[in-house]
């Protein structure tokens, strides 16, 4: 049975190592800075123009709830909604950086061995660098998300286009996917550290993960789909079954043995 104790132990430390590192907490802020500001100024600029090409793209035919825009709202909607789903991006960055820092730098410093001397399970001291990793990841993407809703209102020329741009669909991907594209992502940071030993190496390889979040970005902008709650629970439904098989890899190659002995 798991203690939370150490747990909370393992998770106050690592959010002590990141406070003391500038550079890993710079990397952690940056993209959900970044990212709101970018996809609002780009949306306020789409409500300047008037392209008539607007009304031809595959996003706007494909949902007949746009067919009464003029063409700023127009662009203002299939933009805002294209650039809505790279929040999902951030559930995954966030926690890479920090799982990667956190496993690869225990792993070249040598200081995973006296913590497993400790009184402390394997599992309770994974346990904590995964949800030191995956709690600020979210928070941020949540946090995020407000700020872009937020920024949204003040920056359309239709009252309509907030309501269009942040779908149901899109609530329900952001409060059910990101927890689990933050749990793959850490999972996947886990078995990857354990056969490299440079942080950088771990987050580019698990770059990969950007796959089905581009598949939801490209799906909407070519108009194969609208992403409404149906798509939503389909994509996490699969994310979840990802997320459990990687946590089972992930717990079966972060070993006592394996630590012990291949991390030296």
């Amino acid at each position: 049975m798991l203690r939370w104790e150490p747990i909370k132990v393992i998770i106050a430390k690592e959010w002590l190592e990141l406070q003391r590192s500038r550079g890993l907490l710079l990397s952690m802020l940056l993209p959900p800075i970044f990212l709101p500001l970018f996809a609002l100024g780009l949306i306020f600029a789409m409500g300047l123009v008037s392209d008539p090409d607007t009304a031809d793209m595959p996003a706007a035919a494909v949902d007949p709830a746009l067919a009464n825009l003029g063409l700023e709202a127009l662009a203002q909607v299939i933009f805002g909604r294209q650039f809505s789903t790279l929040f999902l991006l951030l559930p995954m960055i966030i926690p890479n950086v920090l799982a990667s820092y956190s496993i690869v730098g225990e792993k070249n410093r040598r200081t995973l061995e006296p913590v497993l001397a400790a009184p402390i399970k394997v599992s309770e001291l994974l346990l904590g660098k995964v949800l030191a990793a995956i709690i600020p990841g979210i928070v941020l993407t949540w946090g995020c998300a407000v700020v872009f809703a937020v920024g949204l209102a003040i920056v359309v020329v239709d009252p309509q286009v907030p309501a269009l741009v942040l779908q149901p669909g899109w609530i329900a991907t952001l409060l059910l996917s990101s927890p689990l594209l933050a749990i793959i992502s850490v999972a996947l940071t886990v078995m990857i550290s354990s056969r490299v030993n440079d942080p950088r190496s771990a987050q580019q390889i698990a770059g990969a993960l950007i796959v089905p979040v581009m598949l939801l970005f490209f799906g909407q902008m070519l108009g194969l789909f609208v992403l409404n709650v149906v798509v939503a629970l389909i994509f996490a439904l699969v994310l979840a079954l990802i997320a459990a098989g990687l946590i089972w890899l992930a717990t079966n190659v972060f070993q006592r043995e394996e630590i012990l002995t291949r991390w030296r």
